[in-house]
């Protein structure tokens, strides 16, 4: 995927949720967000161990839909603060989180490239908590650099299981698009989407 194109959809997909109802509080905890993006980093672990086919999107496999909800969800926290991918691999192959990156997406087993990705998701937590944003009031966040090796490191997991990550992403956006679930006011029923 073009760095554009990832950004751009970092806009898109927050305007998307933001219409139908994620982002009514702009100013929501972002932690809980962020665990969000280790739920599907997870499901994607689960896809993988047995398997499946995605409930959803039948014709992809659990696995590549799941990583793509992962990107999903990681482009929307990025789109409410105006983050903009830049890619770390290259750049900073030498750095402390170049190497974890390079080392994790060299294993062999997928489960533990989702280690990986739920490590850096972590640190990306860990320094956004850092900067004591919970004491900020109304917040803006500075994009931390963790947030680049997150974006990117989905992208190397996704380029080797040969994953059609983009065209995932569409698919499931354009899926989400028509979800009653997703409805603003389906979420805040009895175990609707809400957090």
């Amino acid at each position: 995927m073009q760095v554009d194109v990832i950004n751009q959809l970092a806009v898109e997909i927050f305007e998307q949720n933001r219409e139908i109802g994620w982002w009514d509080d702009l100013d929501r905890c972002p932690f809980q967000t962020l665990q969000l993006v280790n739920t599907e980093i997870a499901e994607a672990t689960e896809g993988d161990r047995k398997g499946l086919m995605d409930d959803h999107l039948p014709n992809r496999k659990m696995a590549e839909v799941e990583l793509a909800d992962t990107m999903i969800r990681a482009l929307d926290f990025a789109g409410r603060y105006g983050w903009r991918f830049s890619p770390r691999l290259t750049v900073d192959r030498d750095s402390y989180l170049g190497t974890f990156v390079h080392m994790v997406t060299g294993h062999t087993t997928m489960a533990v490239k989702h280690l990986g990705l739920t490590g850096i998701n972590c640190l990306l937590a860990s320094k956004l908590w850092g900067n004591e944003i919970h004491d900020m009031g109304h917040r803006i966040l500075r994009q931390p650099v963790e947030y680049d090796f997150l974006i990117d490191m989905c992208l190397t997991v996704a380029e080797a299981y040969h994953f059609d990550i983009e065209g995932a992403i569409r698919e499931k956006l354009a899926y989400n698009a028509k979800r009653a679930d997703h409805k603003r006011e389906n979420r805040t029923l009895s175990g609707g989407k809400t957090y």
